[in-house]
């Protein structure tokens, strides 16, 4: 009887935490189909998405932003994470610990290197000021890396047997055993991108049009607050709806050694 009370008492503690997290959304998502005191009502919807069109204009600047950066993040960094996992040269453990110092590093640490460099590249206030800074990602690396270290090497072994490319031995050996490893670092460099906001305020700073949803949504009319704030939530929200299992599975799996 006392184990019940404990687990019953964890779970409501559990409940009442999610209900105060989920409260907002929920409120923000219910104050977006009202209009003047009525209820229900599309007219923040027809204000935004019609009437207002700009913001579909920063909103699919936002899409191509985090679904461009999140590919490339992947597509760049597995090759990356197998080096540091399988491949054995001179050299490697320090260049993999420069990795996870450069992980550590605060975005305000590496804010002007960032902006000097893109300046003398000639690409500031362009969409490669954006892109650039968040594909290349010393975290996905790490990732990857310590996932792919689960990875029988007899099965590596057996794969080279059948070929000497690296991209096969990626495709047939590597990548079966760490797909919700993928799609996990996709879904977190996708929300990552959707919310960035100090890389467009600083270098995209003389070109608003190319801004993300995230930078201009305090721009909006005041009667259409709510519904874009539903909107803007809701590609996050589809995604972990979409791979919440995998996004668990992986976590399971995941190891820090």
């Amino acid at each position: 009887m006392k184990r019940f009370v404990k687990i019953h008492r964890g779970t409501a503690l559990l409940l009442f935490i999610g209900i105060i997290y989920v409260a907002p959304i929920g409120m923000t998502i219910i104050q977006s189909f009202s209009e003047d005191g009525a209820f229900p009502s599309f007219g923040q919807y027809d204000e935004l998405l019609v009437t207002n069109y700009t913001f579909l204009g920063y909103f699919w600047n936002s899409m191509g932003y985090s679904l461009s950066i999140s590919a490339v993040c992947v597509f760049v960094s597995l090759p990356l994470g197998f080096l540091f996992a399988k491949v054995r040269f001179w050299g490697r453990d320090a260049l993999f610990f420069l990795y996870i110092i450069a992980m550590m590093l605060p975005f305000q640490a590496t804010l002007l290197p960032n902006y000097i460099q893109l300046n003398d590249f000639g690409i500031l206030n362009t969409p490669l000021a954006l892109f650039l800074p968040l594909a290349f990602s010393p975290f996905a690396v790490f990732l990857f890396r310590q996932f792919i270290k689960s990875v029988p090497s007899e099965l590596i072994d057996y794969t080279t047997l059948e070929t000497s490319s690296t991209v096969r031995i990626l495709r047939y050996a590597v990548f079966p055993q760490i797909r919700p490893a993928v799609t996990a670092l996709f879904v977190m460099v996708f929300c990552e991108s959707w919310n960035m906001v100090e890389h467009a305020l600083i270098f995209a700073a003389n070109n608003p049009d190319i801004h993300p949803l995230s930078v201009r949504l305090g721009d909006l009319p005041e009667n259409v607050t709510f519904s874009a704030a539903t909107v803007y939530m809701f590609p996050a929200l589809m995604f972990f709806m979409l791979f919440k299992e995998t996004l668990a599975a992986s976590l399971k799996r995941f190891r820090w050694g």
